[in-house]
């Protein structure tokens, strides 16, 4: 089995998964937070670009500036499931939440 047929087989996310470059801002429960970017993103998790590390399975908070600033940023419960520095994988701790799929939808 390939390199990428090994990914494709271990990946999790499902849903449509869009690109994306949105600022967003990571918080942790030790009341933690860094800036980073999101990178793409479905109804299922996110991948986000980011300079900290964290430990795997790390809850956060995911604040996602809406790209209409006139609006409030979204906040998403999540927890990281891949790291691969930069890159940290998470997923949406509440089935499908609303707010993600609203913004996904805006942006098809």
């Amino acid at each position: 089995m390939g390199t990428e047929e090994a990914r494709k087989r271990a990946e999790r996310r499902w849903g449509v998964r869009l690109e994306v470059d949105l600022p967003v801002r990571l918080e942790v429960a030790e009341g933690r937070s860094t800036a980073a970017r999101m990178r793409n993103a479905s109804v299922s998790g996110a991948l986000i670009e980011c300079a900290t590390e964290f430990p795997m399975f790390t809850p956060l908070r995911v604040q996602i500036q809406p790209m209409d600033r006139t609006r409030d940023p979204l906040q998403l419960t999540a927890r990281e499931v891949r790291a691969e520095h930069p890159w940290l994988g998470v997923e949406w701790r509440e089935f499908e939440p609303q707010p993600i799929a609203e913004l996904l939808e805006q942006m098809l």
